[in-house]
């Protein structure tokens, strides 16, 4: 109880002292840290209202086929050869295939044969339901001849099945035009030897390319491609085809970017009727881009990237925010940016400090004064 009581007595003595000095310090530098740091801003400014962007691309077919066949056998008919132009359903080769033409003659006549039970044992179950009323014939003999009939019909239905499964692959023998395009590629001989449904990829017999329209392709950047949309168009030159010169629309894009480069495939249509224009021939495009208010210019110190993602820090009501970015042309000490977040009107922190974080209160400091002309 004493030991108790000479405790308690401390405590109060204690209380009615003074802050030591480490205390003091102690206090000092907690209300320190609730101080609003000053911070210089700076406005964004919007680029100018339109542009050009020049970037290259490549001409692909608008549509493209390797041909293969399921047949296996002799070729014994190439009908076409690179460069020729061929209609959906041209016949392109034709496969000898004795042994599913054999298989075909002997399903025919295992079809003939069942038709002919069939119908036997139809009649034979007709007639002797005609008989029930007579007791001529007993009821389990006509129940018989019924299930001799169903069963026949079944077996018919079975036999037609494997003469049109026969007949299938008879027709994997001649080798027809997907639709209508140019031969671009052969890789095979009369006389040589195929396998069907082979499971290598070198085993195809044509390349055929629809060349009507082309589409031109372009790898475009995230400033660019998320700027594009179904109005957009692109003017198409070549160098090695200094005549052409071509507006191509807007077809489509992949809606992802490249985690390797960082680009997204976007698609543009090329009219190419004469087919004057081959596939796979490097051009540059030229678009025309606008502004739609969510790109601006800033600094480029005020830039931060933080776990892989670029953002800016910004002021609302006096506490710090910040706004995920997309990078867009780099202008010297200036760069493009790109957020639905930012306008004219927001306060874009310069040199921010790494420390910051969202919600932290800051105060603007005021800009420097010019100094006073001697």
């Amino acid at each position: 109880m004493l030991v108790r009581a000479s405790i308690a007595f401390l405590a109060v003595v204690l209380a009615g002292q003074p802050l030591s000095h480490g205390q003091a310090a102690t206090t000092t530098s907690t209300a320190t840290n609730t101080t609003a740091t000053s911070v210089r801003v700076v406005a964004p400014r919007p680029p100018m209202q339109a542009r050009s962007y020049t970037i290259p691309g490549r001409t692909e077919p608008f549509e493209a086929s390797t041909i293969f066949t399921r047949a296996t056998g002799i070729i014994t008919e190439r009908r076409f050869d690179i460069g020729d132009a061929v209609n959906a359903g041209d016949i392109l080769a034709v496969v000898d295939v004795p042994e599913i033409d054999r298989a075909v003659d002997s399903a025919q006549a295992a079809v003939d044969q069942a038709k002919a039970r069939s119908d036997n044992a139809v009649q034979l179950a007709d007639r002797a339901a005609g008989l029930a009323g007579t007791r001529a014939i007993s009821q389990e003999e006509i129940d018989q001849r019924r299930a001799n009939a169903i069963e026949a019909q079944a077996a018919l239905r079975f036999a037609q099945a494997e003469l049109d499964k026969l007949k299938t692959q008879k027709e994997f023998a001649i080798v027809r035009a997907p639709f209508s395009g140019l031969i671009a590629g052969r890789n095979f001989e009369r006389g040589d030897r195929v396998r069907g449904d082979s499971a290598t990829a070198d085993g195809w017999l044509y390349r055929l390319v629809r060349l009507d329209q082309l589409r031109f392709v372009i790898a475009a950047p995230p400033d660019l491609a998320l700027r594009l949309n179904k109005e957009s168009k692109i003017k198409v030159g070549f160098t090695e085809l200094p005549e052409v010169s071509l507006t191509a629309p807007f077809y489509r894009s992949s809606g992802v970017f490249d985690e390797a480069t960082g680009t997204m495939r976007v698609e543009f249509i090329l009219k190419n009727d004469d087919q004057g224009i081959p596939a796979g021939l490097t051009g540059t495009g030229t678009i025309e881009l606008t502004f739609k208010g969510t790109s601006f210019i800033i600094p480029s110190n005020t830039i931060l990237t933080e776990n892989g993602v670029t953002m800016v820090a910004v002021i609302n009501d006096s506490a710090v925010n910040r706004v995920p970015v997309t990078i867009g042309r780099i202008l010297g000490r200036d760069v493009e940016i790109s957020a639905a977040a930012i306008s004219a009107t927001s306060q874009v922190i310069i040199n921010p400090n790494a420390l910051l974080r969202d919600g932290d209160k800051v105060q603007i400091e005021a800009p420097p004064q010019p100094a006073p002309a001697k």
